[in-house]
């Protein structure tokens, strides 16, 4: 991962769109554990506001021990230079994803295991004062435990489980943090990352692709633009399946499709996620064989990158899972 390009590229960039950003830039210091109050101008950005679904939380003053609980705001905590005190993370990871691990630097923080079975026992234990729940699926009644707990910030109002975007849930989790100024960093930082990418790959452009999570030999899953692992193919330059956005009534993020019926799923390239790395597509159904697509099964960690959809695993993405589509799809 290019962490280091990353940080130069950006300052350099955040340099070009407004005088005075350096200071901005310093304040991101990974380095420091609950982070510097410098990024949110003194400590000026409390008290805060943050509206959600559930209502509006005000956070008094900048929080030292935060938890999060959503999948992937432990990411977008640690580049801002927050290194929570306990996450919660996929079942198929413990710990940290290497893209945080590297920038978070010696954190001590505890695993809570999946968003699944929250432990509110153990989250009142480690003594929070505020409670990241962005980019999970939180309903009313945990939203209530979990704020009888700390002050709590939710995923952005009007939005649903799991279908934040990147850049809401980036600006959400900053405005939390009091530091808004460094979460747009951040972002034009990605999106100078995103460009140089596209540039270096320009046969991507317009070329169809999707990310199909393989259940089983029976059931598929699509991902639709408002996941993280279809905003990952919109990234690139690339476009989902007509059919597959024909199909999008808005109640899901993902469109269940049969055995039967997955040649809708063909383009110019299907990823594949599962559990088994070494799946190969024909042997799981022999109608993958007549596909025009080029078939790429991703690592676990190629998978959970461009499922939590954070600007540090898709900076992470652009390095390790683009050169190998790219390599697959050809002018």
């Amino acid at each position: 991962m290019r962490t280091t390009t990353r940080r130069t590229v950006g300052a350099l960039l955040a340099t070009a769109l407004a005088i005075g950003m350096s200071a901005c830039a310093s304040s991101a210091d990974h380095s420091t554990p609950g982070g510097d109050a410098g990024a949110a101008g003194g400590g000026s950005a409390f008290p805060t506001t943050v509206e959600h679904e559930f209502g509006e939380t005000t956070i008094e003053s900048e929080p030292q021990r935060v938890v999060t609980l959503g999948w992937g705001d432990v990411d977008n905590a640690i580049d801002l230079g927050v290194n929570p005190v306990a996450y919660t993370r996929s079942a198929h990871f413990p710990g940290l994803q290497p893209w945080a691990e590297e920038v978070a630097g010696d954190i001590d923080a505890v695993d809570l295991g999946t968003d699944s079975e929250l432990d509110y026992e153990e989250i009142a234990a480690l003594e929070p004062d505020l409670i990241v729940d962005v980019q999970g699926g939180t309903d009313d009644d945990q939203y209530a435990r979990l704020s009888s707990i700390a002050p709590t910030v939710a995923r952005p109002a009007g939005t649903n489980p799991w279908q934040v975007s990147r850049a809401a849930a980036t600006r959400q989790i900053a405005q939390a943090l009091g530091r808004t100024e460094a979460g747009e960093q951040l972002l034009a930082e990605l999106d100078e990352e995103i460009a140089q990418t596209k540039a270096r790959y320009p046969h991507l452009e317009g070329k169809t692709g999707n990310a199909v999570l393989v259940s089983d030999q029976t059931t598929y899953w699509a991902f639709h633009d408002r996941d993280g692992r279809g905003e990952f193919i919109e990234t690139i330059g690339m476009r989902i399946p007509e059919e597959i956005g024909a199909r999008d009534d808005g109640s899901s993020f993902t469109l269940q499709v049969s055995a039967e019926e997955v040649e809708m799923l063909d383009g110019d390239v299907v990823l594949f996620l599962t559990d088994d790395e070494s799946f190969v597509p024909s042997e799981n159904n022999e109608l993958f064989e007549r596909f025009d697509a080029e078939l790429l099964t991703l690592t676990p960690t190629e998978r959970q990158a461009i499922s939590v959809n954070t600007p540090l695993s898709i900076a992470y993405a652009l390095d390790t899972l683009v050169p190998r589509i790219a390599d697959a799809v050809q002018d």
